[in-house]
């Protein structure tokens, strides 16, 4: 039986009337996981007649997708802790009737949000997590201590919380962020992928494979976080098992060098390939008979999305956001974090079995379909603001 992922509700609050006009807001100048999930949100939203606009720096790759989509942006650019040209910003959104309600997607805009709407006296705030263990927990014991006054004051004039995952929700029960009836689960939804037309045979003929060649893929940045040095563990007894296989490590990182070093270690200079940094990731996932994400403690797993949505059988961990995607034997494989021998296991299984393979891969599509869009994130979300009451009468 397939398990859908725990969605929990906030206590309704007014509906009704127009939709609230919203601004989905961050300072970050990169394009990640949540820059991803911000512009797939508002796309979303606009589709259900959401006005939305999307507050973030300018120049950056956010801004400039935002654009081609035809999005409506505000520039918020990088500020301090107390950011105060953005508070002035979101201040007169809100006075002026413009916005209703922020959408905030990290610590400092969610600060920013929060006294925003504190001030003018308008409007409703709503934070999403978007992360097991937020960056400020990593800090100095000063910058910690700094850092949990501002997010105690912001927390409790957050009139809701979106966690992209049970996982993300629980540690931030753990933590106190917030009582169980002002966080939601929302999962991470996805537009369906598109490679470009013949992206598989590039892929394949790029990196020299042979018609036949079995391929792993994995994307995934060169971080301690992702564990790759356990993917690199369990890849010999693949080959063993599975002749002329190769793997596709697709992202870059800190960890590149220390990772070249144990493929030379290990021997598989023949095996995997590094491929770098690629814009094209999806065209890798195409091409693949299995994708493979190792992280232990991934808060949700975008790129698992990507692959389901292909058709592609997935093996990846048994914790975090992961276990709430992948159900075990149905539509992929998950196994213990940090064993190789369990991982390289799965993998051999996948490689070797055509048939198994293409059912778990039709069910991933499936489950994809049936829980994991960008309809599907949008209309949970749309539900969430008009509970905690930002709808506007007409």
């Amino acid at each position: 039986m397939t398990a859908s992922p725990a969605i929990a509700h906030p206590p309704s609050s007014t509906s009704g009337g127009r939709p609230p006009r919203v601004l989905l807001l961050t300072d970050s100048d990169v394009f990640a996981g949540t820059e991803r999930h911000i512009l797939e949100l508002a796309e979303g939203l606009r589709a259900l007649d959401v006005p939305v606009r999307i507050g973030c720096p300018a120049p950056s790759v956010l801004g400039e997708r935002a654009a081609a989509a035809r999005i409506p942006t505000v520039t918020i650019q990088k500020g301090g802790l107390y950011d105060a040209p953005a508070i002035r910003i979101l201040t007169g959104l809100l006075r002026a009737g413009e916005i209703d309600l922020i959408h905030a997607h990290n610590g400092r805009t969610g600060l920013a949000a929060a006294v925003s709407t504190w001030r003018a006296g308008l409007g409703r705030t709503v934070a999403t997590q978007h992360f097991i263990t937020p960056g400020r927990l990593r800090q100095g014991a000063v910058k910690r201590a700094l850092s949990a006054v501002a997010h105690g004051w912001t927390n409790a004039r957050i009139a809701h919380f979106v966690a992209i995952s049970g996982a993300v929700r629980d540690a931030m029960l753990a933590r106190g962020d917030a009582g169980p009836e002002r966080i939601t689960v929302v999962p991470n939804g996805l537009s369906v992928p598109a490679p470009r037309p013949g992206a598989a045979a590039r892929v394949r003929a790029e990196f020299h494979l042979a018609p036949g060649t079995p391929l792993v893929v994995c994307v995934a940045r060169l971080e301690r976080e992702k564990d790759l040095p356990t993917l690199l563990a369990a890849l010999p007894a693949v080959a063993r098992a599975v002749p002329g296989v190769r793997c596709l490590i697709v992202g870059d990182g800190a960890d590149r060098a220390a990772l070249a070093q144990r493929l030379a270690d290990l021997g598989l200079a023949e095996t995997v390939t590094l491929t770098g940094f690629r814009p094209d990731p999806l065209d890798f996932i195409a091409a693949a008979e299995v994708f493979v994400l190792p992280s232990p403690a991934e808060p949700f797993g975008l790129a698992i999305l990507e692959a389901m949505a292909l058709g592609r059988p997935v093996v990846a961990m048994d914790g975090g956001g992961p276990r709430e995607i992948v159900v075990e034997g149905e539509t992929g494989r998950l196994v213990a974090p940090g064993d190789p021998a369990a991982l390289a296991t799965a993998l051999t299984a996948l490689l070797r079995d055509a048939t198994l393979r293409a059912r778990l891969g039709e069910r991933g599509r499936a489950r994809f379909d049936a829980f994991f869009t960008t309809g599907h994130m949008a209309r949970a979300t749309l539900d969430l603001y008009e509970r905690v009451g930002a709808a506007v009468a007409r």
